[in-house]
């Protein structure tokens, strides 16, 4: 049964349940140098730490295109004048003391994946 060899392969690997990848929570102490505290009051050093590619500023640059409707610019035989303009959006994900973060702790545990922070923004619905 495809199960049953499921079961043999993760059970053949051997070690300790400390030994392979894992779910964990933190809050950041400091930001410079990045200092994370985990929940077992282990502070981690940004040695120990990896990025994750939606932590920190992002800017994201783009073109969009306007039509401007033919009424507005009076164009003759239907063609619509496009406007080019440069849009930029900017995402300020960056790491502050106090934050909730969420790591993934790698296989070994010598290195941690900062993948998310909890958003400060609570919604409330009505």
């Amino acid at each position: 049964m495809a199960g049953e060899r499921l079961w043999r392969m993760m059970h053949e690997r051997g070690g300790s349940d400390n030994e392979y990848c894992d779910i964990v929570y933190g809050t950041v102490d400091s930001v410079d140098p990045l200092k994370v505290q985990l929940a077992n009051d282990m502070i981690l050093t940004d040695d120990f730490i990896v990025l994750g590619k939606n932590i920190g500023k992002i800017v994201l640059d783009s073109k969009a295109k306007i039509y401007a409707h033919s009424d507005q610019v009076g164009s003759v035989s239907g063609n619509r004048p496009e406007i080019i303009e440069k849009v930029r959006y900017e995402l300020d994900n960056s790491l502050k003391a106090g934050d909730k973060v969420t790591m993934i702790r790698m296989d070994g545990g010598q290195q941690f994946y900062l993948f998310e922070r909890e958003p400060k923004v609570k919604l409330k619905l009505t």
